[in-house]
Parts: structure tokens; sequence; C-alpha cells
């Protein structure tokens, strides 16, 4: 008896151990393997881009790893679950090569491992040809700011084109009109023309999406009015339309309007300097046309305004070169000019030595200014019959910059910012406050610039 208890015990624990690894076996054995219940299966993105892998994966055993491998872009990442889960939200973000070809196709392996070893794999394709350029929108017409007057015809008229690789939506949203249009294709054109009854100024707000969901919008305003009563008013001395698209700032020159009660909208004076002899003025009542609204000499009536609808309206003559005051009264239809004796120039600092254009993005009379520093500001040239105006030539040679006026390069006693910060609103300059005049575009021709500091204004010109 002494020698069979602990045979007896030995067998029991030998026992045990072997029905004890059967059962564990039984227990972890999978019969399940990994699903992708959502993948994003195409992707577009562009070269430098980062990209988004997305999805759910579910499997009962235990999601364990997701590795990702394309040795072309020496991707091989593998996700090593922390805690075990039936269920598991993928998005993982990858930086394209830099140098790697627009419009290429790339077939990316997602492969998937459960907690018993069992995988799944899926493929996700990319395509190098994300679009990221927003819609274009094209405007003829109704011109931003322009006046019409109620009559017998539609008084505003819609011709809107719109482009881009491939369009989605076009929106328009105003209180007198609200569409949402469902487009398709490279290109859009929106016509639709509207009878108004109530004067009144009416803003519109256009919006043109891509299906990529790039959007672009643009706002204007017509005002739509029972007589000849404007919001504002500007003068030209060219009856050459196409100066409109010459020009990033300051032109046309506006107006000032009356603030009298009974002459608002009516009474606008300007002053402006001839640089010759028998120069042409007009008078436009939208920023960037002669049409509906032009204002000239009526040659039947001194001092009488003739209304025209074109660049065809007569011009005033103004006889001598030099500063004018000009008026007009729209309620009679008449003009007055007046010229100017030779005008006080503005009292400056003692340390005032001409006119000097600093800030970024620049080329200014061949001299480069990447940073506000009046020691490194660019000199304009002083216009030899008028002291009081300075010139220069312009080169923008960045994507974005911003500028101002200095007095001299010691330091920042006398400045002029501007009226209004971006290019092209800005019309004036402000001695001693304004703000930056801004821009964001790397406009690619040379511009001549003027500086007038008795009129406080500047124009910037394409030469």
């Amino acid at each position: 008896m002494k020698t069979f208890k602990p045979i007896l015990s030995l067998l029991m624990v030998i026992s045990t151990l072997f029905f004890g690894c059967e059962n564990d076996d039984d227990t972890n054995t999978v019969d399940s393997v990994p699903e992708f219940t959502s993948l994003v299966g195409s992707v577009s993105s562009l070269p430098g881009l980062t990209l988004v892998f997305e999805g759910t994966i579910t499997d009962p055993a235990g999601i364990k790893t997701i590795n990702f491998k394309y040795e072309p872009w020496f991707l091989d990442k593998t996700i090593v679950r922390d805690s075990v889960t039936t269920t598991y939200d993928l998005s993982y973000q990858f930086k394209v090569p830099e140098d790697e070809a627009e419009n290429s196709v790339h077939t990316i392996p997602l492969t998937v491992t459960n907690t018993g070893g069992e995988t799944t794999t899926q493929e996700v394709t990319v395509t190098l040809d994300l679009d990221v350029t927003a819609p274009s929108i094209q405007i003829s017409q109704p011109i931003d700011g322009a006046t019409v007057a109620i009559g017998d015809d539609d008084e505003i008229i819609f011709d809107i084109n719109v482009t881009d690789e491939s369009l989605s939506e076009l929106k328009i949203e105003s209180s007198i009109l609200n569409e949402t249009l469902a487009i398709s294709g490279a290109s859009y054109n929106y016509t639709n023309s509207l009878d108004i009854s109530s004067p009144d100024n009416y803003v519109f707000t256009i919006t043109a999406t891509d299906m990529t969901g790039n959007t672009t919008t643009q706002t204007l305003s017509v005002n739509v009015v029972d007589e000849l009563k404007f919001l504002n008013m500007y003068l030209v001395d060219t009856n050459d339309v196409a100066v409109f698209d010459s020009v990033l700032g300051g032109y046309p020159y506006a107006g000032t309007g009356s603030s009298v009660e009974d002459e608002e909208g009516f009474v606008f004076s300007f002053r402006y300097y001839a640089e010759a002899d028998d120069t042409a003025v007009f008078f436009i009542a939208q920023r960037a046309s002669f049409e509906p609204f032009a204002f000239g000499d009526d040659p039947e009536s001194e001092g009488q305004l003739a209304v025209g609808s074109d660049a065809s309206v007569p011009p005033i003559t103004l006889p001598a070169s030099g500063y004018y005051d000009i008026a007009i009264d729209l309620r009679d239809l008449s003009y007055s000019t007046t010229l100017l004796d030779t005008p006080t120039p503005p009292v400056m600092d003692a340390d005032f030595t001409g006119v000097y254009m600093t800030g970024t993005g620049l080329i200014v009379n061949g001299t480069e200014i990447n940073a506000y520093n009046p020691a490194t500001s660019a000199p304009l040239e002083v216009d030899p019959n008028n002291p009081q105006r300075y010139t220069g030539t312009v080169e923008f040679n960045a994507d974005n910059g911003s500028f101002i006026f200095v007095g001299n390069q010691a330091n920042y006693n006398v400045f002029w910012r501007v009226n209004n910060g971006p290019i092209p609103t800005t019309d004036a300059i402000v001695p001693q406050g304004g703000t930056e005049c801004l821009f964001d575009t790397n406009y690619p021709d040379s511009y001549r610039l003027t500086v007038d500091l008795f009129l406080n204004t500047f124009t910037i010109t394409k030469i």
C-alpha cells in the first residue's frame, strides 16, 4: 500500500495535465477570418499630400494587427493593437512621396490578422489626380456696382459662366432670387433675367462647387433706380474700355457724394490732375464699365451733361494741364470744372526726402523689397512737371505680400498706408494712417505706379 499511493498520485497529475492542455487547445481554436465591413477602396490624392486609409474591420476572434505594404513608396507599416477588440475603425494617414508622378495609379494591399493568425487582404487604389482647384466664375452680366433704371424690359440680366474639371453645383442667393442648380461637366452657362418693380440695391451671392467640394464665391450688387440717383460715381480719362482690365488699384477715380439730404445720390465732386492740355474725361456710375450709365458733355448746351449708355458719350475737355475741382449735379444734368492755382504742397516732417516704397514681394524700379525697412525701401521718381507726383515701375515676384509708402529711408516719421487693404479695392493713400496694401496674386506683368501727395491717391496700371 505504501508503494501504491505515490503511483496513483502521479497518474492523477499526468491525467490532469493531459486533459487540461487538451481543453486549452479547444478554447483557442479560431474558425473566423477578419472582414472589412467598410473600406474606402478608391482614394484621390497628389504628390506631397497626406492621404487617409479609412474603413471598419470586424472579427469575432479579435483583431490583432493591420499591415500596409507598398515597396515603391517605402511603406511597410504594421499597427499592433494594444487591446484586442472585435471591431476596429481604421484611420491611418500617409504622405505621398513628393517626387511621385501626377495621375499615376497605385494599388496598396491592407492585410488584417486576427488573434488566431487568420488574415484577410484587401486593396486600396490610390490615384494621384486630386482636384484642388476651385471653380472659376466669369460674370458677364450684371456688372458689379451697376445702376439700372426701372423700365419696360427686364432690369437685371444674368450671364454667368462657370468652369472647372468637374462641376457639381451652382447657387445664387439674394432677396429676390434664390436658386440651387445641380450641374456637371467642365463648363456651365447660366442665363436669366429679372423684372424689378421696386428700386433698391440688390446684392447677389454666387457660389460654384465642384465634385471634390472646392468652392468659389463672388458677390455683386445692382442698384435699381426709378430716377438718376446713384450710390457711386467715378471719373475716367479714357474711353478705352480695355483699361479697366489693366488696372490693379486706384482707378477709376472715385467721386465724393454729397451728404446734404436733397443732394444725396445726385451731386458728386471730384479733384483730378490733368497731365496734359485738352484732357478728355467722362463720368460712369459703375466701377468697371461705361454701361449702362455714362455721362459726358452735351455739345448743344454749355455746362450740361449728356447721358449715354456706352463709351461713345462725348467727353468733357479740360483745356489746360493741372489740378481741377469738378462737380456734377444729376438733378439738372449740370457740371462745372475749376482749374486750381498751383496747390500748396502738404506739410511734411523735416525728415521728408521723397516717396519710397517698402514691404514684401515686390520689385520697384529694379530694387527688390522683401521686408519692411525704410533703409532698404525703393525710391520713386519725382515727376519733373509736378513735384507732388511720384512714379515707379512695379513687378510682383511673390504670390502674396503687402506694401506702404514712407517719406525717407531713415525712419517711419512720415508714412502713407491705404484706405482699404487689398488690391484692387483700395483707391487712396492715408497720411500717417490707414492699413497695409495687400495682394495675394503673383501678377505677371509690369505696372506703372503713380502716387499723388496732393490728391492722396495712387494708381497701379499695367504698362
